[in-house]
């Protein structure tokens, strides 16, 4: 009899043998077309600059209904960002960031969506945090913004391509690399909060041809970190602990990258990276002191051929081994009604519900070999993706994807290890209607196996219709999940503990457009107009108020309706500008409050000058934020507005030397200096002395309390970099 297993992995093979076998059978095939690799190469106006999409990814979404944007190298580097979740907040439309970047922890959000909605993919490694024992590791604060070429932007749901956790949108990041030539870069910053940053990359070929070459490249940042809780939200006793601290955040990156050009028509390309953070993230209700290090190691390898006009393959892997070690230490403090003996000092006597001057550590959280212990995971991705060129009325896109992943964390942590794999095989037919061959058509399916959930089939769309005049109608659809996280399912501490009978979410999305490209005034004007609508079924939360908490799925649909207005102007070949607006409606079904941590709408612009000598340049982007809740405490009666705050961020810089290789940059960051939360928690009074001393109870409202996560007060930097 053939078992479960057996069938889903029949199925994974025959998937395997469609997407490679028709390489030989389309090989000698001709087609005046040229490659399939070779699609023509769309033009998108980003922040007032016209890019080359050179992904070919990239350039088929924009053709078959999607919406893409293109963040540039030479915008990253314009602005000066320190982190990525800097430059997603300035650049990228429909973003919002969870948690704090100044606080070493950060995702990007796109549409209304939540942390596990939108998938950043780096170089083709997903960053999809699996949640190990401890606590999630955040793979978006490895990215070391001086090496990003672009960033592509994919708002819609793009799990077919992409797996689990693509359901409203992917951050795709395509990293500097060797190709043939030797060429370099290096650069230093200096700037408010002691913060240091030092990088550089260097290529050269390695063979008098240039077929093989080889790219160094590293970086370090340092800095103090400003405030991110305010000294008089600190709770009492782990004020006096301690609590009230600096924010240290160090970041080193070095990375190797080879090139081989097989011929004209492929190239295998290999990367290893090893990047090492440490921050500090202090609670003020409970922690004191919290020393943190994330290891993340990555390697990847990609190989690309054209076979023929009519087909292209594209091979990805990756494996990544991601530690974090997580020292967390609480307050001691007098529980005895008559008092406590002072430790340091016999003769005196320290008041019931008072520090004794003593901190210890959380479980499996204090110093030592025998007391600190390391959470992570390990996981290898393979996909396999062919497009393939039947008829010039008909393509088809033939992949699989299969991503193996165990949890890796110390055995103290009771876990299973073993491994789990999802294999997915996904087509994608478009066609060419012969009465229309302007209308691009894509109609996609997809289905997932895997021990967790046995069989999941997804499904998706997409077209767009130019029209006369540049103009242009788009549109796209389909489903996705996204599974629990390990210690979502598994998780066992004294706050929190995990819940094994989650279900994974389920995502319905659509998203439309009309917009046109054209020129305007001896300038060109790219417009759009659009909007769009999620379903979320199943979405994982998190209890409040109870003792312990855990997760659970929400019985209600999340529904998120939203509405886009782009617009980007080439005003000459001096000055762009451009303006964003996303206004974004979530709730769960039947109610009108806004859930967590999800603005209302934000406005992004931004206005760029390059002086006709190329020698000037200016920037000046702002980011207004509307209303933004946060809610806690008992049944969620607590509930707080920490949105409606305009945050400018301006930077001068001038290139100079003989080919203006050489550049000096200033940045001042929030030049309004604008008071402003990032985010907004809520705590509790366990710690404080009226909560021991029996003052307040966990059934009063006073026992609960919410604090701001700052933003960055007004900052400057100092940048010098060349090119070489």
């Amino acid at each position: 009899m053939i078992t479960a297993r057996q069938k889903r992995s029949a199925t994974a093979f025959v998937g395997l043998l469609l997407a490679g076998a028709a390489a030989p059978a389309l090989a000698m095939a001709e087609d005046a077309a040229g490659p399939a690799g070779a699609k023509a190469v769309d033009e998108v106006i980003v922040t007032g600059h016209r890019a080359q999409v050179s992904s070919v990814r990239a350039a088929e979404a924009i053709e078959y209904g999607n919406a893409v944007q293109v963040v540039t190298a030479q915008q990253i580097e314009d602005g000066g960002f320190v982190n990525i979740a800097e430059a997603a907040v300035a650049l990228v439309r429909g973003a919002n960031i969870g948690y704090s970047p100044d606080e070493g922890e950060y995702t990007i959000r796109l549409d209304g969506g939540g942390d596990r909605d939108t998938l950043v993919v780096l170089d083709g490694v997903p960053l999809y945090d699996r949640g190990p024992a401890l606590e999630e590791i955040w793979g978006t604060t490895t990215i070391d913004p001086h090496m990003i070429e672009r960033m592509e932007v994919f708002r819609g749901g793009n799990s077919l391509f992409y797996g689990s956790s693509a359901g409203i949108g992917v951050v795709s990041l395509v990293t500097k690399r060797p190709d043939g030539t030797r060429k370099g870069e290096f650069g230093v910053s200096y700037g408010s909060f002691n913060s240091r940053e030092l990088w550089a990359n260097f290529s050269m070929p390695i063979d008098a041809d240039g077929r093989h070459s080889v790219m160094l490249y590293g970086s370090s940042q340092q800095t103090d970190g400003p405030r991110i809780f305010r000294p008089e939200d600190f709770v009492d006793n782990v004020a006096a602990a301690g609590g009230v601290q600096k924010y240290p955040l160090n970041r080193n990156n070095i990375g190797v990258k080879y090139l081989w050009k097989i011929d004209e028509a492929s190239e295998f390309r290999l990367n290893a990276q090893y990047t090492q953070i440490e921050f500090q993230d202090a609670f003020p209700d409970n922690n004191v002191f919290t020393p943190n290090r994330v290891e993340f190691p990555i390697i990847d390898a990609s190989y690309i051929r054209d076979w023929s006009p009519n087909l292209h393959t594209e091979v990805e892997a990756y494996w990544t081994n991601p530690q974090l070690s997580n020292t967390e230490l609480f307050a001691e403090i007098c529980r005895i009604p008559t008092g406590c003996v002072d430790p340091s000092d016999a003769k005196k006597v320290i008041p019931w519900g008072v520090f004794t001057g003593a901190v210890e550590p959380y479980q499996n959280q204090g110093f030592g070999e025998g007391n600190k212990y390391a959470s992570g995971y390990e996981e290898l991705g393979l996909t396999v993706r062919n497009t393939i060129k039947f008829h010039k009325y008909f393509e088809l896109v033939a992949g699989v994807q299969s991503v193996t992943y165990r949890d890796d964390s110390a055995s103290v942590f009771l876990i299973s290890d073993d491994r789990a794999t999802t294999t997915g095989v996904y087509f994608d037919a478009r066609p060419r209607l012969p009465f229309s061959p302007d209308t691009a058509i894509s109609l996609a399916v997809r289905t997932d196996f895997a021990e967790a959930f046995d069989q999941r089939t997804t499904w998706k769309f997409g077209v767009r219709q130019p029209l006369p005049g540049g103009f242009y109608v788009r549109a796209n659809g389909g489903t996705s999940y996204s599974l629990p996280r390990t210690n979502e399912l598994y998780r066992e501490e004294l706050t929190i503990v995990g819940n094994p009978d989650l279900k994974t979410e389920e995502t319905e999305t659509y998203n439309a457009g009309i917009g046109f490209d054209r020129p305007f005034m001896g300038g060109r004007v790219r417009a759009e107009v659009g909007g769009f609508m999620t379903d979320i079924t199943d979405r994982i939360r998190t209890t409040s108020g109870l003792t312990p908490n855990t997760y659970y799925n929400d019985p209600n649909v999340t529904e998120i309706r939203g509405l886009t207005a782009d617009l980007d102007w080439q005003i000459n070949s001096e000055w762009s500008a451009s303006l964003s607006y996303t206004k974004q409606e979530a709730t769960p079904a039947g109610s009108s409050v806004q859930i967590n941590e999800t603005p209302e709408y934000f406005l992004q612009g931004g206005l760029n000058y390059n002086s006709e000598s190329g020698r000037f340049h200016f920037s000046l982007l702002p980011r207004y934020q509307g209303p933004e809740y946060a809610t806690g405490g008992p049944g969620n009666v607590l509930r707080h507005n920490f949105g409606e705050y305009l945050v400018v961020n301006a930077t001068a810089g001038y290139w100079f030397g003989e080919d203006s290789q050489y550049r000096l940059q200033f940045r001042v960051m929030n030049l309004l200096d604008e008071k402003y939360a990032e985010r907004y928690g809520y705590g509790n009074m366990r710690f404080s002395k009226d909560f021991i001393t029996g003052k307040i109870k966990t059934t009063d409202l006073a026992y609960y309390y919410g604090y701001p996560f700052e933003g960055k007060p007004r900052a400057y930097y100092v940048t010098f970099s060349t090119k070489f």
